[in-house]
């Protein structure tokens, strides 16, 4: 028997919306998670200054190999049959995934190509993730991070994040069995199988598949077969990049005090503080905040989208209150919005925080310093906001279109995260 079919097919389905993230190429190069990590230089250079390419690939290709999210590829079904599906790849070409950048400096202006992003989107066919290494002319390096929407959460970028790092600053690279090694991807048409036997697998009895089968209606069904049978037609290109981002950092115990002397999270602080920057006096906005589904639910994608509507008060914490009271509803499905005010609120984009790790994490022996994560902001979004908290300090990132004036939001900003009060 042939290694290929001695080994089991895998395939993992997306979800329906994950599937809308790789709908068009303009969804598909929308929800690309983009982000930059902030190394000290040493571990990562050679006496002589220059990068150690070598062992950098070696760390990054030993780390990867225990990570499922490295290891697969995006599989559509003949004839739109199934959703489209994770399926293995034999080998990963560390080359296609790993890329050196010349000296450059961390800025504003710079945040795009320290992430890669000047060489284009990731490539459909091959696992949707891309390193670039690039050493910093004030002696430290970036590692630029690509990855996807459709493939999981911001959550999912930290966790691959913590698994090409390292706890204490050593220089072997991690030890990682190699995941997958005894499934193959299934061949063209079998997906539809698959989807069949999972389906059979999930219920014990026949009256419990029936009723699982017709939980959804079958009009539903055709219709998503038929928009994937018709995707290419109704395909639609790209837009130019026409947005930049700012990012600021703060210490955490500083947010963190003006949290707690409202009553609130640092979350319900960052959303508010985003609402106040977007508002600005022009009236009510409405933010995109992720929350988490139900823990039941088995999907990579676990959070969903609420709307947290506010504007700009005299007293700031009066404005944090709203916010904390809309996602405790929210989070509890209940909420109850003040209609007026939600319907005359504009739509401006995306604000959260993501608590990550209090200790500090390496990559051959060379300390993580910072995580900068650039929002997941939409084509059309005014203003998106993204903090992450990392070994006690929050790095706070803004994605807005090119003609607004990053500078005046990001001390908007900060005057809410360390300085509740009266403005």
């Amino acid at each position: 028997m042939s290694g290929y079919s001695s080994r089991r097919p895998h395939a993992e389905f997306m979800q329906v919306w994950e599937e809308g993230y790789v709908g068009t190429t303009e969804s598909f190069v929308t929800m690309h998670m983009q982000g930059v990590a902030i190394f000290s230089g040493d571990g990562l250079r050679k006496p002589d200054g220059a990068l150690d390419r070598a062992a950098i690939l070696a760390w990054i290709e030993a780390a990867t190999r225990g990570i499922p999210y490295s290891r697969l590829r995006l599989q559509r079904a003949p004839l739109g049959l199934t959703p489209p599906a994770w399926v293995p790849v034999p080998v990963v070409e560390m080359d296609k995934h790993v890329r050196f950048g010349d000296d450059d400096v961390l800025a504003a202006e710079t945040l795009r190509r320290l992430i890669g992003w000047d060489e284009g989107a990731l490539d459909v066919t091959a696992p949707l993730w891309r390193l670039r290494v690039t050493p910093l002319t004030d002696g430290r390096v970036a590692l630029g991070i690509l990855m996807h929407h459709a493939g999981g959460d911001a959550l999912r970028t930290l966790k691959f994040l913590s698994s090409l790092t390292t706890s204490k600053p050593v220089t072997a690279p991690p030890t990682a069995d190699p995941v997958f090694a005894d499934s193959r991807a299934p061949r063209p048409g079998a997906l539809p199988i698959l989807a069949l036997q999972n389906w059979w697998g999930a219920s014990d009895t026949p009256g419990a598949r029936w009723s699982a089968y017709w939980r959804k209606p079958v009009a539903r069904r055709a219709r998503r077969v038929a928009a994937r049978i018709t995707r290419r037609l109704r395909d639609r290109p790209a837009r130019p990049v026409t947005v930049h981002s700012g990012f600021r950092a703060y210490p955490g115990g500083a947010v963190q005090e003006a949290a707690s002397a409202v009553d609130a999270t640092m979350n319900d602080l960052v959303v508010a503080a985003a609402i106040d920057a977007a508002s600005r006096g022009d009236g009510p906005v409405r933010v995109r905040v992720p929350v988490l589904r139900r823990a039941t639910e088995a999907s990579r994608n676990r959070v969903t989208d609420a709307a947290i509507v506010g504007e700009r008060m005299p007293q700031v914490a009066d404005l944090v209150s709203s916010v904390r009271d809309q996602l405790s509803r929210a989070r509890d499905a209940s909420a109850t919005d003040d209609d007026a005010l939600t319907a005359s609120a504009r739509d401006v984009g995306y604000a959260t925080l993501v608590p990550w790790l209090s200790r500090a994490r390496h990559l051959l022996g060379a300390r993580l310093e910072e995580v900068i994560v650039l929002p997941a902001s939409l084509p059309d979004d005014e203003l998106s906001t993204f903090a992450l908290l990392y070994d006690d300090k929050l790095s706070v990132v803004v994605t807005a279109p090119a003609t607004t004036p990053l500078e005046p939001v990001l001390d908007d900003l900060g005057a809410t995260l360390v300085g509740v009060g009266v403005r």
